[in-house]
């Protein structure tokens, strides 16, 4: 278990935070889950959310009874900080390269296919390609081979959002060539 680094809180400050502890606990944890999505990460989110909470508490003037918004912005601000917590690959191409890859037939099971025409392509395509960020070059291969937004926010720890967003923004990138105007 992690230590948690904190000064000893004052009888009068413990006391007031058990009581917004008691009062708002389930809310808090409420209100995480569903900015995590996740149980787990909501429960590290709401013990992040009163650590700090008592770290504060000297600056919440409003009474016990409408202390709640207060809390939700700690909560707010403490997912955000989980999220940002996460780690992400330096380098794409090995979250991309560690993916599992289906078992090819054998050639008992199977007569091989003929191969494909060879693609004919356009060396502006690959240049504005290579000049997307690496990211962004990541998600839109990562679609090409038929990924989930899903799957490809987990293969980075985002939210398939998050790999919406991105790859919608390379689309746009990738739109302004003019071969693929066309």
């Amino acid at each position: 278990m992690d230590r948690i680094e904190t000064q000893p809180l004052n009888a009068a400050t413990a006391a007031r935070l058990d009581t917004l502890f008691r009062r708002y606990s389930t809310r808090v944890l409420g209100y995480a889950r569903t900015q995590t999505r996740d149980n787990e990460a909501a429960q590290d989110v709401a013990a992040e959310t009163w650590l700090r909470a008592g770290k504060r508490l000297h600056l919440l003037e409003a009474p016990d009874q409408a202390a709640f918004p207060w809390l939700r912005v700690i909560a707010q601000y403490a997912a955000i900080d989980y999220y940002r917590g996460y780690e992400r690959p330096e380098d794409w191409t090995d979250a991309v390269a560690s993916r599992a890859l289906p078992a090819a037939a054998s050639a008992e099971d199977a007569a091989l296919p003929e191969p494909p025409a060879p693609a004919v392509v356009d060396p502006e395509l690959v240049a504005a390609l290579d000049a997307l960020p690496e990211q962004d070059r990541t998600v839109v291969r990562l679609r090409m081979e038929g990924l989930t937004y899903d799957e490809i926010g987990q293969t980075y720890g985002r939210s398939d959002g998050a790999a919406y967003w991105r790859y919608r923004r390379a689309l746009r990138t990738l739109a302004a060539v003019p071969a693929l105007a066309g």
